[in-house]
């Protein structure tokens, strides 16, 4: 008897050692790799497959040859969606760092430790442009409570950093949960756009022209600046070239006012027909709100730009049609004199319309509205071109309409209610995104002139272009920030009403879909959808929910107890 205790003890024994050490075995192998391909995998059965992360992503992270820090401030006691919103940062950053052993990340608390302590960490910060942000809360009907968010990460690679803001401003009003919701579906994004400027080290030159009128160095130094931290920038004056270095990867023409002569158009056709890419920024209705300073009525006029023809063959036309939308933004308007002293006050103003981008496309999704100053319309031509995908980006809401030229813009006009029932247009288009192969408007008019700087710049002429693409966007002031007393504001900063729109991150968004469609911005199609709870609805059933929650599992508990007893009594009535 002892024998054969002593044997189902020692086989018990065993049976455990084998079951822990295949537990061992099964842990070590699910945080293994081999080589560069991990030994583990997950299945994302999310309907919006918030939980996968793009190949570009993977593919840099792999590429990672020294480690990559990341510190998350948004730490803390912090309200409910905030938390929600530091848990998606974690799940990502463990996501990442399940594709390599270099990326290691910490949350660190700014407001912990003694207040010296905190007062010199929040003063560090600020120099670095980190700036918390206050959420209230309402704790109940008569208490109200204010918390300090940090809500940033901090790439460190290399000896380089960078710093990504997981929330973007938006504008007053806007539901904080949608905000919140939007920076989850960026998350990837941001991080991985962090990554990728830390770790390229080969900067694409983008070129600004110049000598055409356009936009003053000072009026696009937010852009360069931010730009710069990316890619390499520097002027092209189309003169001084007899072609357009293929070198410069991207050419953006920022709101040009003098008209381009026809050899300048050629070079601009010639580089889009080698593969060059082009943003385009046009006023085409001389017009900007200073125009109306010391008067109150004003007659634009058409700009002509010598690139109609450009225009037309590449399968749009610029109209010089105003776009006018009762979605706008407000100027300060001098309604009166009481007393001898003028009255100001901030009157819609539908020729600066708020554009709310609309659709699916990696440039415009989960953006923010965008701040356009008195834009034109725009037409499409030769629809039929199965060569040529267009894809509107930026348009007006259901309430707007079409003015078209001469007509007069009236300040004084403002102050009165506007006509309403003429606002019935809806998706004026305002921006395109076009796509394929390019016919040249010179295929059958090449002059001498225009033949003899391509043989000097050793270049064939082509009627065709090779497969390419180019953002044109009806409003130059677009691409501009204000300077007011020396200091420069960020682009899109409307001064009057003191809030920065997405003109800053629509306008990198195309840039970086212009130069790698298929790189980090591929991560900004990914779509988590928001599942918001009623609240209202909640609150009136709470009781009946309670009593469900409470009721049912004891209820279940009670009737399995039951069946079992009887089950039992049954079982044991026969023996």
């Amino acid at each position: 008897m002892a024998q054969l205790e002593h044997k189902h003890r020692t086989q018990s024994l065993l049976q455990f050692g084998l079951a822990l050490a295949l537990l061992v075995i099964v842990n070590v192998l699910a945080n293994a790799r081999f080589g560069d391909t991990p030994l583990y995998g997950a299945l994302d059965l999310t309907e919006d497959k918030r939980f996968t992360l793009t190949d570009n992503t993977i593919e840099q992270l792999n590429a990672l040859q020294e480690p990559l820090f990341v510190r998350v401030l948004l730490t803390g006691n912090l309200p409910v969606d905030f938390q929600r919103l530091a848990d998606k940062a974690e799940e990502t950053l463990i996501d990442f760092a399940g594709h390599n052993d270099l990326l290691e990340y910490e949350f660190a608390d700014p407001l912990s430790g003694t207040p010296e302590q905190r007062t010199e960490r929040q003063k560090n910060l600020a120099e670095e442009g980190i700036v918390p942000e206050t959420v209230y809360s309402a704790e109940s009907a008569a208490e109200r409570s204010a918390t300090v968010v940090y809500p940033y990460a901090i790439f460190y690679y290399g000896g380089r950093t960078r710093i990504v803001p997981l929330l973007q401003p938006s504008p007053r009003g806007f539901n904080q949960v949608r905000r919140l919701n939007k920076a989850e579906a960026l998350m990837e994004y941001n991080f991985s756009r962090a990554i990728e400027s830390l770790t390229n080290n080969d900067k694409p030159l983008i070129g600004f022209t110049v000598a055409n009128g356009e936009i003053p160095p000072a009026n696009t130094g937010d852009l360069v600046s931010v730009l710069r931290k990316d890619y390499e920038i520097g002027p092209v004056v189309l003169d001084s070239f007899v072609s357009i270095p293929q070198d410069i990867k991207l050419l953006i023409v920022a709101k040009p006012t003098v008209p381009f002569e026809d050899f300048e158009v050629f070079k601009l056709d010639q580089y889009v027909m080698n593969g060059g890419k082009i943003l385009w920024a046009i006023d085409n209705i001389g017009m900007d709100y200073d125009s109306l300073q010391g008067r109150n009525e004003f007659y634009p006029l058409p700009r002509e730009l010598g690139l109609d023809e450009l225009f037309f063959k590449y399968g749009i036309r610029m109209t010089p049609v105003l776009g006018l939308d009762l979605s706008n933004t407000q100027i300060p308007i001098r309604t009166g004199t009481p007393g001898g002293q003028p009255k100001i006050e901030m009157t819609p103003f539908p020729y600066h319309v708020l554009a709310v981008p609309q659709g699916e496309h990696p440039i415009i999704k989960n953006l923010d509205p965008v701040d356009l100053r008195f834009p034109t319309v725009i037409e499409t031509v030769n629809d039929e071109d199965p060569d040529i995908t267009k894809t509107l980006l930026l348009k007006s809401s259901p309430r707007s309409r079409r003015k078209r030229l001469p007509s007069s813009i009236d300040l004084d006009a403002q102050k009165y209610q506007l006509d309403l029932d003429r606002f019935n247009e809806d998706g004026l288009p305002f921006a395109y995104l076009l796509e394929g192969r390019f016919k040249s408007p010179y295929a059958n008019r090449l002059s001498k002139a225009n033949e003899e700087a391509l043989r000097q710049g050793g270049l064939p002429f082509r009627k065709e272009s090779d497969p390419t693409r180019m953002v044109v966007i009806a409003d130059g002031d677009i691409l501009s920030n204000p300077v007011i007393k020396n200091q420069t504001y960020s682009m899109g900063y409307n001064i009057w009403q003191r809030f920065t729109y997405a003109n800053k991150p629509f306008i990198l968004n195309a840039i970086e879909y212009l130069l790698d469609p298929e790189g980090v911005i591929s991560a900004r199609g990914k779509d988590v959808k928001l599942r918001l709870l009623d609240r209202e609805a909640a609150l009136a059933d709470s009781f009946k929910w309670q009593t469900i929650n409470i009721l049912v599992p004891l209820f279940i508990l009670a009737l399995f107890g039951l069946i079992f007893n009887l089950l039992r009594r049954r079982k044991y009535a026969r023996k």
